[in-house]
């Protein structure tokens, strides 16, 4: 098994055992569809100057363990403010959309708040996996629920905030590339990683026996984060009715980059 998300061959995406679903091992977790569909955005605008501001990514349905391809349509161009939607396609089936906008860059003067980050990463302990408490079944064990290896178990993450502590806070890497024999750019870790404000969103607030399942993943960034590693902390999460909202605020070590909203349904476990 590659060490990496995803390989390629030729335009396809090979899933790797790392890009798999909490809930089925013939799915995808929702983080490598998302990190994929900003790499190829990425891909498409070819200059540096313009910065991915706003991605979102509807999750119409769990994407198959199957090579993937992308395709990306430019919608709207322009010198400082470029729409791009991009699909991801799973054995001739759109099964994930996307739209992004592109701002340009400018010497204009900072402005706003500072916004400093939590405690960093050094000195706190390095865990397996996005869970409070990892139980991952080990090499050669059956697949079955809910100890499914996946993306979810191979991301690395160091708890800043203690069991219980609100609100919910670690920070967390991807500690293999994310496509094999390329360096993962900051927008791609960025759009992988923020599918994880679901996960601790269940960590804010009253605990109820639900689980849930975002339909979305929607992202704003005001500049690129810097490093490996990136820190979540739950900032807010409303529901009625099975339909909630979890929106998280996303740090490097510089200090916050951005903000992640997700629409999401309540199943019974």
């Amino acid at each position: 098994m590659a060490e990496a998300i995803f390989t390629r061959d030729g335009d396809a995406y090979i899933p790797t055992e790392h890009a798999r679903s909490p809930w089925s091992p013939d799915g995808l977790h929702g983080g490598p569809p998302s990190g994929l569909l900003a790499y190829a955005i990425e891909r498409a605008i070819d200059d540096p100057e313009m910065q991915v501001a706003r991605l979102t990514v509807d999750l119409f349905r769990m994407v198959p363990n199957v090579p993937l391809r992308t395709k990306v349509e430019v919608v709207r161009g322009g010198r400082r403010v470029i729409g791009v939607n991009a699909v991801l396609i799973a054995d001739g089936v759109e099964v994930v959309r996307a739209s992004a906008l592109l701002l340009r860059r400018s010497e204009a003067p900072v402005g706003g708040g500072i916004y400093p980050s939590p405690a960093g990463p050094e000195g706190y302990a390095s865990q397996p996996g996005i869970s409070r408490f990892p139980h991952v079944a080990p090499p050669g064990a059956p697949l079955e629920r809910p100890h499914l290896r996946g993306f979810h178990t191979s991301v690395e993450t160091r708890w800043i905030s203690a069991p219980g502590d609100q609100p919910p806070t670690t920070w967390v890497r991807i500690p293999m590339p994310f496509i094999e024999g390329e360096e993962t750019t900051p927008i791609t870790r960025a759009a992988a990683l923020a599918d994880f404000g679901n996960a601790l969103g269940g960590l804010a607030g009253v605990g109820k026996n639900l689980s849930y399942i975002n339909a979305d993943i929607s992202l704003n960034l005001f500049r690129e984060p810097v490093g490996e590693w990136l820190c979540i902390q739950v900032d807010h999460r409303d529901e009625a009715a099975g339909v909630g909202i979890v929106e998280s605020v996303w740090y490097d070590e510089r200090g916050r980059y951005g903000r992640v909203s997700q629409s999401r349904l309540a199943n019974g476990r």
